[in-house]
Parts: structure tokens; sequence; C-alpha cells
């Protein structure tokens, strides 16, 4: 019987796809994610799979200082630069031989065009640099330089440039179709969803987004290569968290992504071979309040829920580990204000502001959307209708693929009453978690289903990005958060632990908090 038990989890996964589909071909690292690859262009990339696609297929200006277990930017494509002292313009000197996938070496005019085109395509992270930039403002002053001409100071322009990746101009110019973009056409944007444009340490051999992409190591990497690093990566889709879990059990996947349940943790422990890493996070999940849509539009309704939801039993008995949430800002990131209002379940409280809000009792029926391979969210959604069932509201809970959230979520009236949300720091900066959820320049993206208006938070922000003293932005960033919390535009609930699962003889694994940039392959090596 032990032996069935034992060989029963590889043939289940023979049974649901095809063997060669998972089967180790020598040399080739599988990595698991349980979402899509949910874009390949590095313009358009925001959520986690597309950001690990844009790391390993493309260079960004500057990286995280992940040698030294640190957020904050260090030289990359750009080895140095310098500020003016009024803090609005940036002078990079380029690396020199730098060299595409196409043999093509990186300069000047390539990171002129690609900030550009972000700037023009308006997608992705495109939001944090149009404040301040514009085409025409990034200049090539000679072959490795190149000069940012802010409109004003930008407290997180530094950091954001970590999300800011270099493309072939010439390639992506050879490969324009009709388009939107006048001379520029698609931008080469149906080109990029089929091949990269990239001098990362991978190219892109094929990419199918239901299912895989699979990247070649790229042989004259500037960085270059050394013993035991990854050749192949077999980037794959499973959205079934069983099958996610038996395949790496089964030696069939490497690597396996940070969006299994605590549970499904806690049981790969357990298993022989198998390393779980945990590390504090910089990341929130919140249950955001889509402030437009009634009765969600009433402060004093959304006061209400944040008083009625039970924050204990989510941390205790749900997260495991976690930090309880206090307010948008990860406690661990710099910039946090330990001051600001905290909501604890008070059902008494709860009530009183839902009878003060005026909203009838028949008009209190929500829905709760959540991602369908995250059962997690699905338990929080379980306790939020409890919670709430208990002072009158009605409650529909839904799921919805992770690519069906994030359509969802462009525009107030097809954005859900409350959706789950894990938000992760983008980039090293409080602005991140600000500015960056909560500026109505942001809406339209998973980041801002809460549609939050409030016009003095919005000066606040604005401010604080032009601040040039660090302490004049310190100041206001933590004012933010404060005048935020009050309008509660979502439910804060946890600063979870960071979690994933990889096979026992995969080494150089490192977690600094950013977003993707813990699965870079190149960081790899395999000691068998």
């Amino acid at each position: 019987m032990k032996r069935f038990m034992i060989v029963l989890p590889v043939l289940l996964v023979s049974l649901a796809f095809p063997w060669g589909a998972f089967s180790q071909v020598p040399g080739t690292f599988t990595y698991i994610e349980q979402q899509i690859i949910t874009a390949s262009d590095p313009a358009v990339a925001v959520d986690e799979s597309s950001l690990i696609a844009a790391i390993n297929l493309y260079d960004p200006l500057l990286y995280p200082n992940v040698e030294k277990g640190s957020m904050e930017p260090r030289p990359h494509v750009a080895e140095s630069w310098t500020v003016s002292p009024d803090g609005k313009v940036y002078t990079f000197k380029l690396r020199r031989g730098i060299r595409f996938h196409s043999g093509r070496e990186l300069t000047a005019d390539d990171v002129v065009f690609s900030m550009e085109r972000a700037l023009r395509l308006k997608k992705g992270f495109s939001w944090v640099w149009t404040p301040v930039l514009e085409p025409g403002r990034i200049k090539a002053v000679d072959k490795y330089t190149v000069r940012f001409e802010l409109k004003e100071a930008y407290a997180p322009f530094l950091g954001s440039l970590l999300l800011f990746f270099i493309l072939d101009k010439d390639l992506v110019m050879r490969n324009i179709r009709p388009g939107p973009y006048g001379e520029f056409g698609d931008y080469g944007s149906a080109f990029l969803e089929r091949a990269d444009a990239g001098s990362g340490p991978y190219r892109m051999e094929r990419f199918d987004r239901a299912t895989e992409m699979v990247m070649t190591r790229f042989e004259n990497y500037w960085r270059g290569w050394k013993p035991n690093q990854i050749s192949r990566v077999s980037f794959k889709t499973v959205t079934e968290e069983a099958t996610v879990k038996t395949l790496i059990k089964a030696g069939q996947a490497d690597m396996v992504n940070q969006w299994l349940s605590v549970q499904g943790f806690q049981e790969l422990k357990q298993v022989p071979g198998i390393v779980v890493k945990e590390d504090p996070s910089v990341q929130l999940f919140h249950l955001q309040m889509n402030t437009k849509k009634p009765p969600l539009d009433n402060v004093k309704v959304r006061q209400a829920i944040s008083y009625a939801f039970d924050y204990d039993t989510a941390i205790q008995k749900i997260f495991l580990g976690a930090t309880r949430a206090r307010g948008p800002v990860p406690v661990r990131v710099p910039g946090w204000n330990p001051k600001v209002p905290v909501y604890t379940r008070n059902v008494a409280t709860a009530k009183r502001l839902l009878a003060e809000s005026g909203v009838p009792p028949q008009n209190l029926s929500i829905e709760y959307a959540y991602v369908v391979t995250l059962p997690l969210e699905r338990q929080i959604g379980l306790l939020l209708k409890s919670n709430l069932e208990e002072i009158g509201f009605k409650v529909e809970i839904r799921s919805e693929p992770w690519a069906r959230i994030v359509e969802l979520a462009t525009k107030p009236e097809t954005t859900p009453h409350i959706t789950a949300i894990f938000d992760t720091l983008k980039y090293p900066h409080v602005d991140s978690h600000t500015y960056g959820m909560y500026h109505p320049s942001c809406w339209g993206t998973f980041r801002c289903m809460s549609f939050y208006e409030n016009p003095r938070v919005t000066q606040v922000l604005e401010a604080a990005r032009r601040a040039v003293k660090p302490e004049e932005q310190l100041r206001l960033y933590q004012l933010a958060q404060e005048l935020i919390v009050r309008d509660a535009p979502s439910i804060y609930v946890a600063n979870p632990l960071h979690r994933i699962a990889f096979r026992d003889y995969v080494k150089g694994y490192r977690y600094v908090g950013l977003l993707g940039f813990d699965v870079a392959f190149y960081d790899f090596t395999i000691a068998r």
C-alpha cells in the first residue's frame, strides 16, 4: 500500500498532462507560476508573472542591490549617475559593451527610445514617470550618456528605474505594424508578444501565453557565466495547487511560486529534498473597496466594514505568521507611519456607523471577488461574509482567474465591491504604496481598484513627490497615510510572510522584497 501512495502523484500528473510537458529535460530548470504570464512586453508588465519574464529577458537601467540584501538601486546598465542640486536633472553614464540578443550594442539611443515608448504606450508602470517626463525630455548626450530632464523634483525617480527595461530600438522598429502611434505604428507590440528585444541573461525561445514560456541562455550576456548556472528555463503556468504540489514532490518542477496556501507550504516542508524559504515581506494583503460603487461610496459604510472584520482570526488562523497590516504601507518599508490609525473588530461601532451612514438595509448587498487559484483568499472571503452578515450585509462570493481580475480593474463600473489583492512593493520607496495606489492617475490597474479620490490626499502626495528634502518627503508621505486610512478605501489585513518552495539542489535564491526580483534565474546554480 505504501508503494502505491508514493507512485500515485506522478501517475495523476501523467494522466492530467502529456508526460513530455512536465518531464525534466536535462539542463532545463522548471519554474511554476499559478497565473498566466500576462505580458511579455516589458513596457506592459505590471504583475509578478510579467515582471519575472521582463527581469530575465531584459536589463533595467538600475538593479536592486540583492548581493547586499538591499532593495536600493545599484549600477547595472547605467554604471554611474549624477543629480542636479534642484533634483530635476539626472545624467547616466552607460556601461560599454552590453549586447542585445540581436548582437547590436546597447547605446543611449536605445534608452531614449525605450522610455519614450513607455510614456507613449501609457501602460505598465508608465504612470510612475508620466507626471515628470514626456517625450523630448530624455536626451542622448553622446553614445553612452543619457540625460533625463524632469519637470520637477521627484522623490522616487531613482528607485523607479528598477522597472525601466531597455529595448533594442532597431529590432523593434524593424518589426512595427500599423497602429495608433503615428510613425511608430503599433510600437512593436505584436512582435514583442512572440519574441524579445532584450539584452538580459536569457532570450525567448518560445511563448504560449496559456501554458509556457521557454527561455535559453544568452551566451554573450555582459555579466558573463559561471559553472552550474541555469542554461534553459521552462516557465510554466499551472493553476491548480494540488497539481503544483504534486509536480515539485515528484521532481518534475524545480521551484514553485509564492501563491500556494499556507497549508500547502506546510505540507511541502515535510517532504525530503524540498526547501520552503520564509522571509518577512514588504507585501500588503488588503481588501480593496470600490469607493465609486454604492453603498461603498459612503465613507461611514466603509468604516463600518473595517470595524466589522475579524483581523485576529485572519492573522492567527489563516495567514499563520503574518504581521498585522497597519495602513497601506508594509511596516518594513522605510517611511511607514507607526502612528497611522488602526481599525480593530468592534461590532457595536460597526453597527453605529452603518446606522449613521443613512444607507437603508435593502441596499447593503455587495460582492467579494478573489483569485480562483488562491484558496487563502476564499477563506478570507468566508470570514468577511460571516462578519458582515452579522451587521446586516448580504455578501456574494465569486472567484475569477487573475487575468479577469486585471480586466475588471480597468473601470469602476466593472470592478467588484470588494476585491482581495496581494500588493508587493514595486520600487524601493514609500511612494509605491501611497501615490502608486491612491492617486487618481493610477486608476485602471489592480493596484487601484478602490478608485479612491480625496483632493487633499492628492495634493499631499504630489507635494511629497516634489519635495527635495528627505525630512519633508517623509512628513508628507506619513500625513497621506493617516488621511487615507481614515477614509477606509481598503481593509488592511496583513503583511504576510513571503514563502517559496524549491528543490534542495537549487542554490543562490535571495529575497529582498521587490516583486519578481527574487526569481532572477541568472542568480541560481544547480548543485546535484
